[in-house]
């Protein structure tokens, strides 16, 4: 049987393997822990961005009394009833009449830490978390710090969750980027870094002490080097200008319509999407959004989809607000699970999966009956986790052990005579000494030029 047969075999007795169409309304550390080792083939997520602020939409169309009665329902029958019920289950309670889609993106220590986690992220192999944090500390701010800290055990937790053919991909902007990428370092290796995917997009600003920030930032690793990558699933159409071959040849459309001859072939298959992506524009304008502030397109969510999975492998989004991966793997024939920490994202999910007329929890999303009888929704309680399959395994191999460091040693201050000597000694008698002296057989040393000095 050969390695990927075998790994294909592996997969079936895992428990993500019966939770696709799973929404999980729970604290995604605690879904991330309950996950069996290696049975997630793609990560892909959407975080807080450590702005530093809160923010708050309204749903489009807004919350229907309908919609509120079926999120206060389901947390009933979790035994969920008001805000303080929800706080010990590790919940969120959602706002009632204005339907607001907000979170909050500020960070403390004394809210979002526990304690543990340092001494969890202190040990090794991840020992080298601690002085990533410590040094963010002191560059950026406390509020980053814990950020960091709050980050840094779910991605352990979600390394350990990847399969050897599975890639992460992290969104994140300029405000923490070069920070998680310090961090996903020191917990996948930088060995597995593969691309620091820049998202560009334009809008109305009235910026004037600087340029317009309008990109985010894509983190793309991998797990190991056996991750699946589909090269010719990403690939876009060339532009009617551009280079090809390596050798500077430039082709032009010509007068007749038509390209220089023998470059159809290559011109019809097209070239695989740079590390940056102008081509996929936000959703300010879009039908597509829900009325969260920071939701992004679906088809931001296909391409990586596309590129690191194949049909029917599980796709696993844990900051799943918007809903907007498992619509992208539901509409490639991706097995998915979400997870996020408010009872709205049900509400979000069940209008994103309306599109699809597929149920939520056996319930039609609309006036038609559901498009496929098996393509049922499951919501989960935080109480409802999966059951472990198997135990915690060193899944990483130990970092090597540092190598002394041998600094630049400053040059030795010796008197010229001195060093002229030493090297005329070195080179025994009748020796020229880089054409400045040389010594006599009686010991002594003939001069043979004023132009020339030693300098190291």
């Amino acid at each position: 049987m050969r390695q990927s047969q075998r790994q294909e075999a592996a997969a079936l007795t895992k428990n993500s393997a019966s939770l696709n169409r799973t929404l999980f309304i729970a604290d995604n550390l605690t879904l991330l822990e309950s996950m069996d080792n290696e049975s997630i083939d793609l990560i892909c997520i959407d975080p807080p961005f450590a702005k530093n602020q809160t923010w708050v939409g309204t749903l489009r169309p807004p919350l229907s009394k309908e919609e509120r009665e079926q999120e206060l329902a389901t947390l009933a029958d979790w035994g969920i009833r008001n805000r303080a019920d929800a706080a010990r289950a590790g919940i969120e309670w959602p706002d009632g009449e204005n339907g607001s889609a907000k979170f909050q993106d500020i960070w403390r220590w004394e809210d979002d830490v526990h304690e543990e986690w340092l001494a969890d992220i202190g040990k090794p192999p991840y020992d080298g978390l601690t002085q990533v944090i410590e040094a963010t500390r002191r560059a950026h701010s406390e509020s980053v710090a814990a950020y960091l800290t709050y980050m840094a055990i779910r991605l352990i937790e979600m390394r350990r969750a990847l399969k050897p053919t599975g890639s992460l991909y992290l969104h994140c902007d300029p405000t923490a980027s070069h920070y998680l990428k310090a961090m996903m370092d020191s917990i996948f290796g930088q060995e597995n870094f593969r691309n620091e995917i820049v998202w560009g997009y334009t809008g109305p600003g009235n910026i004037r002490r600087w340029f317009p920030r309008k990109h985010d930032i894509i983190l793309f690793y991998a797990k190991t080097d056996e991750a699946r990558f589909n090269r010719d699933e990403v690939r876009v159409p060339y532009k009617e200008r551009f280079t090809m071959g390596g050798g500077g040849s430039l082709a032009r459309k010509g007068k007749g319509g038509d390209y220089t001859t023998g470059m159809e072939e290559q011109l019809a298959k097209g070239k695989v999407v740079e590390d940056y992506w102008i081509d996929i524009p936000s959703l300010s304008v879009s039908n597509e959004r829900t009325g969260y502030p920071t939701q992004k397109p679906v088809a931001l969510a296909e391409r990586i989809v596309k590129a690191s999975t194949n049909p029917g492998d599980i796709v696993l989004d844990c900051f799943a607000g918007c809903a907007y991966v498992p619509a992208a793997a539901e509409r490639n024939g991706r097995r998915w699970i979400a997870c996020d920490i408010s009872p709205r994202s049900l509400t979000v999910l069940r209008r994103q999966f309306a599109k699809f007329r597929y149920a939520v929890n056996g319930e039609g999303q609309g006036d038609e009956p559901a498009l496929i009888a098996d393509a049922n929704v499951t919501v989960r309680s935080p109480l409802d986790l999966p059951k472990r399959t198997d135990e915690d395994i060193d899944l990483v191999e130990r970092p090597k052990p540092l190598p002394e460091r041998n600094f630049k040693v400053p040059a030795s201050i010796i008197p010229e005579r001195e060093m002229l000597e030493f090297l005329l000694d070195l080179s025994g008698y009748m020796a020229w000494c880089c054409g400045f002296a040389n010594r006599m057989p009686d010991g002594s040393i003939v001069e043979t030029t004023n132009n020339f000095h030693l300098d190291h």
